[in-house]
């Protein structure tokens, strides 16, 4: 057993399972299992080797990885607290948030990641960006009209997975791929194909115009200049970017009509606010009023909230109550991960969360763990909009990349020593 949970194997192992992660990522409305079985393969291998070696892998740096499980355990305790382990609410719950207890103890039992091994991993996320971007932008040119005036209705160009996840899909591949070229640790060919693959999607961002999306890849750009200005003192380099960036964006600007419609919707969105019973019709506005029937669910248990269990009957009975112009139809659970959090758990609640969720955050900024700190940034940003750790791609965006960047690297090999065994 120890001969096949080698350290050299037991990497290797570690990187399949997290392209079958990442690929499972791509293909989720056909093969919804895959994620699941990357999850378990990867876990699995790490036991294997934490017994055939008998030892933790990763144990000096426990309380970075196991501190996202104070995600699962505030999930599960407080749905137990509220309403026992036989609603059904809690059980598909427990399962979805499942990868908040096997992801971060997988990573603690594996051994070092390589760097190659990671830089692998971050290209598969690049390619599978540009090969689902390829399929979504030939379905627009195929039917380039249509789709156009479907985003003054709000709609988007067809995604695998849905065009939110995606979006910040291709917001941590254009980081990802920035930072991977920034380190020059590519072959020249290599390099230069992901200096092409992050152009692409850069444009391809803009064609596909979902604000989160946008938001996010230039939020966390602007912080990857900041840091080539600021900690590397590349100023030159990071002001040269700055207004490649800007030229670029202008261009998409003129080029792509769905960018747009896009902003057109948005603005006409925005000034539907004062109206209630625009929020049947328009999402920005549907969402601030999420926000208020939350917030007026918050001040009634400020504590310890609601439960994910009692959240959605809850906010049903205050729309009515506050809003009755708005069709049942139309009622949203609050689109804010902060807001939610607190509705459903409390104030004790999202402290938990925080604590558990960026900890890890904290670390990283000490250690100046760049890659980290942009994983960090388009999670948050899409926090802010959206519910994001309710669903399973959610989940997975929003931890195993997270996990990936924060995983301790082996130190580079001492010429002449034997390979590791």
């Amino acid at each position: 057993m120890k001969r096949f949970f080698s350290e050299a194997r037991t990497q290797q192992l570690g990187v399949f399972w997290g392209v079958v992660i990442i690929a499972g990522i791509f293909v989720s409305d056909h093969v919804r299992v895959l994620p699941s079985i990357g999850i378990a393969g990867l876990f699995a291998t790490g036991a294997g080797y934490a017994l055939a070696h008998r030892r933790v892998a990763q144990r000096a740096h426990w309380p970075v990885l196991l501190s996202f499980v104070l995600v699962y355990a505030l999930h599960v305790g407080t749905a137990l607290a509220h309403a026992g382990w036989g609603t059904e609410i809690l059980q598909r719950d427990a399962v979805l948030q499942l990868p908040f207890l096997v992801l971060p103890l997988a990573f603690l039992l594996l051994p070092s990641w390589r760097p190659a091994h990671k830089r692998a991993l971050w290209l598969v996320l690049i390619g599978g960006c540009l090969v689902a971007a390829a399929r979504a932008t030939t379905y627009y040119l195929l039917h380039r009209a249509t789709i156009d005036e479907s985003y003054l209705r709000s709609q988007v160009i067809p995604t695998v997975p849905d065009y939110i996840r995606f979006s910040l899909l291709v917001s941590m591949a254009v980081l990802a791929g920035l930072v991977l070229v920034l380190n020059r640790e590519l072959r020249p060919r290599l390099r230069l194909a992901t200096w092409v693959g992050v152009v692409v999607l850069f444009l391809f961002q803009h064609l596909l115009a979902v604000r989160s999306g946008v938001v996010t890849m230039y939020a966390a750009g602007a912080l990857w200049l900041f840091w080539l200005g600021w900690q590397l003192r590349h100023w030159r380099v990071a002001l040269a970017g700055a207004a490649a960036v800007l030229l670029l964006g202008g261009a998409c600007l003129v080029l792509f009509p769905t960018l747009r419609n896009k902003i057109s919707v948005t603005r006409t969105d925005a000034k539907q606010l004062d109206t209630v019973g625009a929020a049947n019709y328009y999402s920005v506005t549907a969402r601030v009023y999420s926000y208020d029937v939350a917030w007026a669910l918050v001040k009634q248990r400020p504590l310890f909230g609601l439960s994910k269990v009692g959240l959605e009957p809850a906010m049903a009975r205050q729309y009515r109550a506050m809003y009755p112009g708005i069709e049942p139809a139309h009622y949203l659970l609050p689109h804010n991960q902060f807001l939610y959090n607190l509705a459903a758990y409390g104030a004790f609640g999202l402290l938990v969360f925080l604590v558990g969720f960026y900890y890890a955050l904290w670390v990283g900024i000490r250690q100046r763990n760049l890659m980290l700190l942009l994983m960090y940034a388009i999670v948050t940003l899409s926090f802010v909009a959206e519910y994001t750790l309710e669903t399973q791609i959610g989940v997975l965006i929003g931890l195993f990349f997270i996990l990936l960047a924060a995983a301790p690297v082996a130190p580079p090999a001492t010429p002449g020593a034997p390979a590791p065994r």
